[in-house]
């Protein structure tokens, strides 16, 4: 889990902090769970809990949404409560139960042996008819711009991915799959930003020198402004 210590900047200055990208996940996630203002959520990975506290204020919620994070973040947006502790030992202590437990793009943090653990608490955890979302990068369209060392990482990742989807998928049995996907438009020089601020695991263990010198790379091959698709793969389960 160390990886997940150090990725700070994911959703800060980033297409995923802007208030464009958390609409349309909101919206996305409205179409495959009624909301109201009685429901109880529980965010894994939260980070900065935008998504969590954008669902508590539209809906005044009186149970405020719960986001876990092993990061602490300083910065974390109000109206939910926030929990800085291992997804595994929360789940495996508390009493709690949600009618939505939501994973966006964290649930490839863990390895297999944990995932499938935490995939059987998070069944036991829920209300009946409460859902499980799982939201992760595409396997097979992603479209970041990406210089070389960049792209080896990047399909690396999305290889351990397709692992995941398998197990989680097993273990499920009974889901739906549906897809997100949200039009990014960015300068060069602030996409060249998220890079120096390593704004995904794939960028986390590169050296200085392989950050410069993609960096190079990036100014060369793609024009001043970029313009791509973020797709990302949706597995839901519905407890019965």
């Amino acid at each position: 889990m160390k990886i997940m210590k150090n990725l700070k900047n994911w959703d800060k200055k980033t297409w995923l902090s802007t208030p464009k990208y958390n609409l349309s996940i909101i919206n996305f996630l409205e179409k495959r769970i009624k909301f109201n203002k009685e429901i109880k959520i529980l965010d894994i990975g939260c980070g900065r809990g935008k998504i969590i506290s954008t669902f508590s204020k539209k809906y005044q919620m009186t149970n405020l949404p719960l986001g876990i994070d092993i990061v602490d973040h300083k910065d974390a947006a109000k109206k939910i409560k926030f929990n800085k502790i291992n997804a595994v030992k929360y789940l495996g202590k508390t009493k709690e139960k949600f009618d939505l437990i939501l994973f966006k793009q964290s649930i490839h943090f863990f390895n297999l042996i944990k995932i499938e653990k935490i995939l059987r608490l998070t069944k036991k955890n829920l209300n009946p008819k409460g859902k499980i979302i799982i939201l992760a990068l595409h396997p097979k369209q992603n479209h970041w711009p990406v210089f070389k060392v960049f792209k080896m990482k990047l399909i690396q990742s999305l290889k351990k991915d397709e692992k995941i989807f398998n197990l989680i998928k097993s273990n499920f049995i009974k889901y739906k799959i549906n897809y997100f996907k949200f039009k990014v438009e960015i300068t060069k020089d602030s996409y060249i930003q998220m890079i120096k601020n390593r704004y995904t695991s794939c960028l986390l263990n590169l050296s200085s020198r392989e950050l410069i010198s993609g960096i190079e790379e990036i100014k060369k091959k793609y024009k001043k402004k970029l313009v791509f698709y973020d797709k990302l793969i949706c597995i839901s389960y519905t407890k019965k």
